[in-house]
């Protein structure tokens, strides 16, 4: 698992995280604002060895300090790594891969949860013909073979017969899972990539350590996927701003987000260019090829608020469709969805109409 995979565009930097004075209402006093960013607390860290996390929170434990709670938060990280990175050949997830084909293995309720997540949206995608296999966790010959694996970056464009051999090798409905029993198998040798929803499991399982401890107040992001639960420390809602896909830092788009969970997908950070041709690291499973159509980024609100990982799944899924395509499977399963494209030196947004409810505001900044 490695953040080259994913384009990330919440606005989670530390340094975004700290200009707090901007996240206020615009009546609030000078004096409540230094308060807020007093009394809130943050620990932050490394997730798969290359993705920055943040919790956010009202207040810590009794008899806990910040050092405490980041260690233990880290250590649950690491431990989510061990399951489903493919950049070390040890996790769970590189070992079911070598597993054998057409027997049943037990597997971890972590790896279970994000395998569950990820056919679950391929199957709703495929019963939509604009959208079918589009999404697919078996496309890590495809990753690989395009340079955005652990395989390392691609020094040639490859070619049709390389990228023929590789789809070969590609179908989710290969996968399947008895969730139940915590137990999978490979109906054929395929290769899973999870690195679509990497994020949403760390910030699901960073979720579940804080309420283990009694937490049920924080906003956590892990790169591009948030959650949120409760208030912050002076009793307002947390606040999310969706990045603007220019380099700029700037917000695009504020989104009262309540007691739920977002990712961002896109392709605007993450590619390579060989003769003048941008290549994205979103590959779509169909084509076998990176994506190619104008839109830069999708944001999704989980349709099941505590579910960072489906929120995840989604956001890929439908970067992968050209943005009317996406918009209109939105529309089609009622998620709340926010597309930014590009037309011409210039970014346009649209949502579907589920994602309404959540715009307070046209723009401004967050709290992450």
């Amino acid at each position: 698992m490695q953040q080259a995979h994913r384009a990330l565009f919440i606005g989670m930097s530390l340094a975004l995280s700290m200009t707090l004075a901007a996240c206020q209402p615009a009546a609030a006093p000078e004096s409540s604002v230094k308060e807020a960013m007093a009394s809130t607390i943050r620990v932050s860290g490394v997730a798969y060895r290359s993705m920055a996390w943040q919790v956010s929170l009202a207040a810590l434990p009794a008899n806990m300090s910040n050092e405490q709670l980041q260690a233990a938060l880290q250590k649950r990280l690491d431990a989510v790594n061990d399951v489903l990175s493919t950049y070390q050949p040890t996790t769970e997830l590189m070992r079911f891969n070598r597993a054998s084909v057409g027997s049943w293995h037990d597997i971890s309720p972590p790896l279970q949860h994000a395998l569950s997540r990820a056919l679950q949206v391929s199957a709703q995608m495929t019963s939509l013909s604009a959208a079918a296999n589009a999404y697919d966790i078996t496309v890590a010959p495809l990753v690989n073979l395009w340079g955005f694996g652990a395989a390392g970056k691609a020094t040639t464009v490859p070619s049709d017969a390389a990228i023929a051999q590789a789809r070969a090798n590609v179908g989710w409905q290969f996968v399947q899972l008895e969730s139940k029993l915590n137990r999978a198998q490979k109906l054929k040798a395929v290769s899973i990539d999870l690195s679509s929803v990497g994020e949403g499991a760390a910030v699901d399982e960073l979720s579940a350590a804080l309420q283990e401890l009694g937490i049920s107040d924080y906003l956590i992001s892990v790169a591009g996927t948030l959650k949120a639960r409760g208030q912050r420390a002076d009793g307002s809602a947390w606040r999310i701003a969706i990045e603007r896909p220019d380099g700029s830092g700037n917000a695009e788009q504020l989104v009262t987000l309540g007691d739920g969970s977002l990712s961002t997908s896109g392709s605007y950070r993450n590619f390579f260019e060989r003769n003048s041709v941008r290549y994205s690291h979103t590959i779509d499973a169909r084509t076998g090829k990176p994506i190619t159509h104008s839109g830069v980024s999708v944001t999704v609100i989980s349709p099941v608020a505590t579910d960072a990982t489906l929120a995840d799944a989604w956001a890929t899924a439908l970067n992968v469709l050209a943005p009317d395509v996406a918009l209109s499977v939105a529309d089609t399963l009622g998620l709340a969805i926010y597309v930014i494209e590009r037309k011409g030196d210039s970014f346009v947004a649209r949502h579907s109409a589920a994602f309404k409810e959540y715009l307070p505001v046209a723009s401004g900044t967050g709290d992450e």
